[in-house]
């Protein structure tokens, strides 16, 4: 097979039209991808909107037995319930797409990289562009701007990445993947393989995505603090090496198995293998070559397990009024009898003094001790 061959393997047939689908971690240069994308005649993306969890949230009312199945009480069968919210979400960005001149609408938001086989499944004409990042540049920009731990970011780039790898496996040419860094030094080829999975033309648009985004009136500043006038910089590719220090690079090891999947060096910027794939393809992995890529990594990477991440992009205002209602909750929770009781217990058995076991003989009987 030639490279031509694969570029156009698995790919829309005819000129594409269902949604496109942007996935990657947070700081992975998603938005930079979208604004690309956006940027393309026929292909509206706008900014994240994180509609998947409003998707979900209306097939399941939560604390509730019967939360899962609601919609069959009236009824409505899952295959029903489906068409129905994708013919609600589909006219929302139909809409917006139409709007600006476009025939197609995309989406990115950074925790739908969780929900890829429920997009799939709503959206079956639908198809999806993920980019990765090293994550030493993650993990510096998490850490920047989001206030994470380099460790606990390196955690969230395994997991997002392991999520996105699953389920891309399942997708084969609907799905292709990009490295962030062949995208920022060698846009264009990287693009014209995105571009056949997604089922449009190449245009030189794509290449110019600042200039398009200030004409179409886009903010200067958009997600993630992203400049939408910057254009393509390739220094920014090993930028975040120069202020890496020894004990970053050396939790980097953590993610060996995993960076060496993607073609990293874990502790070093520079280095990247060239991408080898079945379908032919130089520059991006088709959901079909990263499940055949996974297999010669079985024995370095666990590819069913996540380590434990905890990915917040919320509003602080929004944080700061949970975490209230959350310590509202546990002192109501701690000041029961019963949870009284079970602390009294337990400080007896770890041979406390007679003190402790008469506010046992009081707590019992509803009384202070």
């Amino acid at each position: 097979m030639t490279a031509s061959e694969g570029v156009t393997e698995g790919s829309v047939s005819a000129r594409g039209q269902g949604p496109v689908f942007i996935v990657g971690s947070m700081r992975s240069g998603s938005t930079m991808l979208r604004l690309i994308v956006d940027s393309h005649p026929r292909i509206a993306v706008p900014a994240e909107t994180g509609f998947m969890g409003a998707a979900l949230a209306a097939k399941r009312i939560p604390n509730w037995k019967y939360g899962d199945e609601w919609h069959r009480r009236i009824d409505w069968s899952d295959a029903e319930f489906d068409d129905r919210l994708r013919e609600f979400f589909d006219g929302m960005f139909s809409r917006y797409a139409a709007a600006r001149g476009k025939a197609r609408w995309g989406e990115k938001t950074p925790f739908h990289t969780s929900h890829i086989a429920a997009m799939a499944e709503l959206f079956p004409n639908s198809t999806f562009v993920g980019i990765v990042r090293h994550p030493g540049a993650v993990a510096a920009s998490l850490r920047k701007s989001f206030h994470y731990t380099f460790e606990d970011a390196l955690s969230y780039w395994a997991a997002t990445n392991l999520d996105m790898v699953g389920a891309a496996a399942g997708l084969g040419g609907r799905f292709a993947m990009c490295r962030y860094e062949d995208l920022v030094t060698s846009g264009e080829p990287v693009l014209r393989e995105l571009m056949a999975t997604i089922g449009e033309e190449f245009s030189a648009n794509l290449l110019q995505h600042h200039v398009v985004q200030r004409d179409q009136g886009a903010p200067r500043v958009v997600d993630g603090s992203t400049s939408s006038r910057d254009p393509i910089d390739a220094s920014r590719a090993d930028r975040w090496a120069d202020d890496a220090s020894e004990s970053d690079r050396a939790a980097l090891e953590a993610t060996k198995g995993l960076a060496d999947f993607f073609g990293y060096a874990a502790a070093d910027s520079a280095t990247r293998a060239s991408i080898e794939s079945a379908s032919g393809r130089r520059w991006s992995w088709t959901g079909a070559d990263l499940a055949q890529r996974r297999e010669p990594f079985a024995d370095r990477v666990d590819f069913e397990s996540r380590p434990p991440t905890l990915a917040i992009d919320a509003d602080p205002e929004e944080l700061a009024r949970l975490l209230s209602q959350a310590e509202a909750a546990l002192s109501r929770t701690r000041s029961r009898r019963a949870v009284q009781l079970v602390d009294a217990v337990r400080k007896v058995q770890r041979q406390r003094s007679w003190h402790d076991v008469k506010r046992v003989w009081f707590i019992a009987r509803g009384k202070s001790g």
